[in-house]
């Protein structure tokens, strides 16, 4: 049974990677159609306030609540099984109501939130929030279809509806943008927002209609689980707005062509997030969960000798996984902003490869991922050791305070940065980098405490092992001169070589500029090779035991 559930984590992860890579690919078909005021107007603003927010805050509770719970239709008592069933039903009306609060709000302030009195441009704005009303209603629509999914694991139905729906939006919006004009880009992007609901639901229903279990409200609810999705439903208020904190930030004070700029940054940063960092986190924090484990079984025993043993190797795992993120984050904060433009012409074209904003805004998002990847880290640390309700409540309120501070700060340098020259989109970043680096201070502290718990420490030996813990997880000096060195002469080589902005990919400076960044790269990769080997080991060491593990438990 394990070994079943095992396989269909393992499958459902492979989906959801091979999802992202395809929906990833074809919206970058969609964005060389698109000029950054409609991308802005459709996939921040529209999308948030009437797609996102809608979908998030209708169903997150529900799907969150009824995974807790544990029923069988075989074994189950056939009035309970039914009563939490039609729960899992009741998501649709709540949602409808959602949606409606969304549309009344979008009807009443459609004609403020574009500053053009442009009437084609007003009326495309609002049609295009109907249309994505319309979708947020048809998708919702499959939601008891998707939370048998969840319930059943059985992703490969799920991945198959997404892949579809996101196939049948890309060539929806490919055909309307490239023979429509260019007047009514919001409305075609939510008409074929319209088709990707369409298609989800309709393959979803088709695909679960003889298994879905359909509602009978003779039998009411049951009220247990009701209330469990109630309380999951006013937390995901909370979690939407520290997790769409930016988006709401834009929508509120910046124009539509600030959030395509930004939109278009953040689908790049996420993507490499996704792809390097998460399967990263993932595995770190089942790792760092098993060395507690083994640890609190030993303290158990009450063997100081096998306790301070399993510390330190979980110490070191840390240093050598938090290592590993700050150098393939150094290589997307020192290397990536200096080719921003590039990677825009070669994955979005010209129109956006040539654009010094996006350009600007992608290079701030290649620093705010190198912070992202030691705080998520840091983070799986956290969540993987903590175990008592004041730990994780001392989250829970670090999170709370860091978005407090982020609303605080981030409309201070959206609209004042631009005196600076870090407004506008840049400024976001650089709020967002500011708090993501406050969560990840605090998580390494909540990790030096984790180590050093219970050994008595005057303030200088506590400061002394605070020193050696934070160069215990940093580049040696050497190396973060080296790479220091490499982006000022990247740097310099940019404002030299492609300053204008129009270079070909194929032209002189842009091979020149390319040259000189390899030239760097493999100096600095040569450095790590040579001071770097006891951590090379560390990690091949690492790598060698899950691999075993793994092959272990196969042959068990």
């Amino acid at each position: 049974m394990n070994d079943a559930k095992t396989g269909k984590a393992a499958a459902g992860f492979l989906y959801s990677f091979l999802l992202r890579i395809l929906s990833f690919a074809l919206s970058q078909m969609t964005i060389r159609l698109v000029d950054p005021t409609s991308l802005g107007k459709a996939s921040i603003r529209l999308e948030l306030i009437c797609n996102t927010t809608v979908l998030f805050l209708g169903r997150e509770g529900f799907r969150l609540g009824l995974m807790k719970v544990a029923y069988s239709r075989r074994n189950g008592d056939h009035r309970k099984v039914q009563r939490i069933n039609n729960v899992a039903w009741l998501c649709i009306p709540v949602s409808l109501c959602f949606a409606l609060i969304a549309l009344t709000f979008h009807l009443h302030t459609y004609q403020r939130q574009i500053s053009s009195d442009d009437d084609e441009e007003i009326r495309d704005y609002k049609w295009g929030g109907v249309l994505y009303f319309v979708a947020s209603v048809l998708e919702v629509i499959s939601e008891p279809c998707v939370i048998e999914c969840l319930r059943t694991m059985d992703m490969k139905t799920r991945a198959k509806a997404e892949a579809l729906a996101s196939i049948g939006r890309a060539y929806v919006s490919i055909l309307l943008l490239s023979f429509g004009g260019k007047k009514y880009n919001a409305a075609t992007i939510g008409l074929a927002q319209c088709v990707y609901a369409i298609i989800m639901s309709g393959t979803l229903y088709v695909s679960k209609w003889n298994s879905l279990m359909w509602p009978r409200f003779t039998f009411a609810f049951d009220h247990s689980v009701l209330w469990l999705c109630t309380v999951f439903s006013l937390q995901s208020i909370f979690k939407h707005l520290l997790t769409d904190g930016d988006r709401i930030v834009l929508s509120a004070i910046a124009g539509a062509y600030d959030s395509g700029v930004y939109a278009i940054a953040s689908a790049y940063c996420g993507m490499a997030c996704r792809i390097l960092f998460q399967p990263l986190e993932e595995n770190g924090r089942i790792l760092f969960s098993n060395s507690h484990s083994s640890i609190a079984r030993v303290k158990l025993e009450r063997n100081e000798v096998d306790i301070k043993k399993l510390i330190n190797d979980l110490r070191k795992t840390y240093c050598v996984l938090i290592k590993l993120v700050v150098y393939i984050g150094l290589l997307f904060a020192i290397f990536g902003t200096n080719y921003t433009s590039i990677l825009l012409k070669v994955m979005a074209g010209g129109q956006w490869g040539s654009n010094p904003d996006a350009a600007a805004a992608l290079s701030a998002f290649c620093i705010y991922t190198a912070i992202m990847a030691l705080n998520g880290m840091t983070e799986a640390f956290v969540y993987g050791v903590a175990e008592t309700g004041k730990e994780i409540g001392s989250l829970t309120v670090a999170h709370a305070v860091f978005g407090f501070v982020f609303y605080l700060i981030a409309p201070v340098l959206v609209v004042h940065g631009k005196r600076y020259g870090i407004g506008g989109t840049v400024g976001l970043v650089i709020a967002n980098g500011i708090c993501m680096m406050l969560r990840s201070c605090f998580s390494l502290h909540f990790a030096f405490s984790y180590f050093h718990h219970g050994s008595a420490q005057t303030k200088a030996t506590k400061m002394k092992n605070l020193v050696r813990f934070v160069a215990d997880v940093l580049p040696r000096k050497l190396i973060l001169v080296l790479f220091l060195l490499s982006f000022i002469i990247m740097n310099y080589s940019k404002s030299i070589w492609m300053e204008s902005g129009n270079h070909s990919l194929t032209s002189m400076a842009t091979i020149q500029h390319l040259a000189l960044g390899i030239m760097c790269f493999a100096m600095t990769g040569c450095l790590v090779y040579v001071l770097e080997k006891d951590f090379g080991r560390s990690l091949y060491a690492m790598i060698s035991q899950r691999r075993r593990s793994d092959v272990r438990q196969k042959t068990e």
